[in-house]
């Protein structure tokens, strides 16, 4: 996994007022660095892999730079539950390498979103964050092409057939996907539930082909 990225200019100046800090260890790096020498020398080789299978019979890929464990698991709680949003732009970064793995094809990037009430309560939605990174690094289009329209309960509280049940209609998507090579940008997939939503409504809206990229990769517990 790639720890090295093109820093700019605002880049440097902004860490004079918020310090850069390993997504593992909070430890102050550089600018240009995304861990530290001791965390970086433990990274992996490849991304998290996975393929989701959509009720249409299509298997949509997921690609996940790091799993959700340890000091970098700490680094989601902070970013997603925690107001920390500077943290965001760097996992964007480090996402980003994702894309040199995939078809050269022209892509758009969309995101899941939050729910307007889910908004209110955080501030930010953090896959937007995460999808806009993406998008400068990669001189990409980012577009709002999901739009969650039902009111569901917290999917990390949830077992796995409550997981499968409680997002079923709850996205729907934009015309404007039709046509569309679309890289779809979430936090953490765990039982792949919203992806897998989100995916069918691109879909039948009449997307071209999706892809996942998702911050972090975790493990189904009961």
């Amino acid at each position: 996994m790639e720890n090295w990225y093109p820093a700019r200019g605002l880049d440097w100046a902004v860490s004079l007022l918020f310090p850069a800090k390993c997504l593992c260890c909070w430890e102050r790096v550089p600018p240009d660095r995304l861990f530290c020498r001791e965390c970086a020398e433990k990274l992996p080789e490849e991304p998290r892999r996975r393929l989701i299978r959509l009720d249409s019979g299509l298997e949509v890929p997921v690609l996940a730079p790091m799993e959700y464990e340890g000091g970098y698991r700490e680094s989601m709680l902070q970013y997603k539950f925690r107001g920390c949003k500077i943290i965001g732009p760097r996992m964007g970064m480090l996402m980003a390498g994702l894309i040199e793995g995939l078809p050269e094809l022209q892509w758009t990037l969309t995101y899941v979103p939050l729910s307007p009430e889910g908004f209110r309560r955080r501030g930010y939605d953090q896959s937007l964050l995460l999808a806009r990174q993406i998008g400068r690094q990669r001189g990409i289009e980012v577009r709002r092409l999901l739009e969650k329209v039902k009111r569901t309960r917290a999917q990390h509280d949830l077992g796995l057939e409550e997981r499968l049940t409680n997002l079923s209609g709850a996205y729907r998507a934009s015309e404007e996907a039709a046509g569309r090579n679309i890289l779809l940008v979430d936090d953490i997939v765990t039982s792949g539930s919203t992806l897998r939503e989100c995916a069918s409504a691109l879909f039948k809206a009449g997307a071209n082909l999706v892809c996942c990229l998702c911050a972090a990769e975790s493990k189904f517990r009961k």
